[in-house]
């Protein structure tokens, strides 16, 4: 299934199904006189790329007229095709920074590295080994190039006929980025924008220590641009940015509270995110999910951490958290 929206004379939006619980992806494609680029890739699925070929034949463009690809960050759902379009003649553009993580996620190599992390907050092996096991069943629907066109922060490139700013945007992924059109208003927005759910901020063996801290900081990236449309890579496009950044502000505000709370009353014995989780959850998280809620409350732990709100401690191999301060010190709002 797909579906096909004009949101003007030069540009589409493409929505791909997915084989997750978030049912589907946007891509955007724009038009210009030396060929047309394209917005994130879709995953490389059978059903994604029948519905991605559906698409273009609805609009009358060829596959080989794509002539670039703006991947946002690696995520199998928007990096999964590039390697496809690469192969149809793109340039496939991605985050200078990102490309490390992508090669090494994606290839063949064990996700060892993974295992040990997600012990050492408190998953139990044959849970964190199971939890890797599914991530890697995912290698196949993605399809990496030879080689990535590097990006950096504040370059200009070509959208189609458009102009668009590379805003550098970590928190969801280290290198994450999205376009930003200040002819048009327009930000294209990948996941960082999402207009009704929360992006995932986990914190990963080889990543960057502290993406919530840079995810709260990367709004202020958007000051003065609050009258613009985002354009999201799930759900719906929509105008209310500034509301919607204080949405965001505000979820991880409680959560961090909630945090705070769940470690105050292990007292001395310390609590590890997989405690956490635990106590928000119970056992309704499926491997997916297990991961994706464990390393987004290690995030926070280490956020609190390194605000000077919690030590840590290694006991018995996990790593256990304790206050040091009577309340939190939260983000403003």
């Amino acid at each position: 299934m797909h579906s096909v929206e004009a949101l003007g004379a030069d540009l589409w939006r493409i929505t791909l199904p997915l084989p997750f619980r978030l049912r589907n992806i946007n891509v955007y494609l724009a038009r210009g006189a030396d060929g047309y680029a394209l917005i994130d890739a879709g995953i490389d699925t059978p059903e994604s790329r029948d519905a991605f070929d559906a698409s273009l034949a609805s609009i009358g463009v060829r596959a080989d007229e794509i002539v670039r690809v703006y991947v946002t960050h690696m995520h199998p759902d928007h990096i999964g095709m590039s390697g496809r379009r690469a192969g149809s003649g793109a340039v496939i553009h991605l985050m200078r920074g990102e490309e490390r993580r992508a090669r090494y996620v994606w290839s063949s190599q064990p996700l060892d590295a993974w295992v040990t992390f997600l012990q050492s907050h408190g998953l139990a092996r044959d849970a964190a080994a199971g939890v890797t096991e599914a991530a890697a069943r995912l290698r196949p629907s993605v399809n990496l190039p030879e080689r990535f066109s590097p990006l950096e922060d504040g370059d200009v490139v070509a959208f189609g006929d458009r102009h668009v700013r590379v805003v550098w945007t970590p928190g969801h992924s280290d290198f994450h980025y999205v376009l930003v059109d200040d002819a048009n208003r327009a930000i294209f927005a990948g996941d960082h924008l999402l207009p009704t759910i929360t992006p995932n901020i986990g914190v990963y063996p080889e990543c960057r220590p502290n993406p919530l801290d840079e995810f709260l900081r990367s709004f202020e990236r958007f000051a003065g641009v609050g009258g613009y449309t985002v354009y999201p890579a799930h759900g719906d496009p929509y105008d209310a940015l500034e509301q919607r950044v204080h949405e965001f502000k505000l979820h991880h505000r409680e959560r961090l509270q909630g945090v705070w709370d769940c470690v105050g009353n292990g007292a001395d014995a310390g609590v590890s995110a997989a405690d956490v989780v635990t106590h928000f959850w119970g056992d309704r998280l499926n491997a997916h999910e297990t991961r994706f809620a464990l390393v987004e409350v290690a995030a926070h732990l280490e956020y609190l951490r390194l605000a000077g709100d919690l030590t840590s401690d290694i006991r018995g191999g996990v790593i256990r958290y304790t206050p040091l301060r009577a309340a939190p010190t939260l983000p403003i709002t």
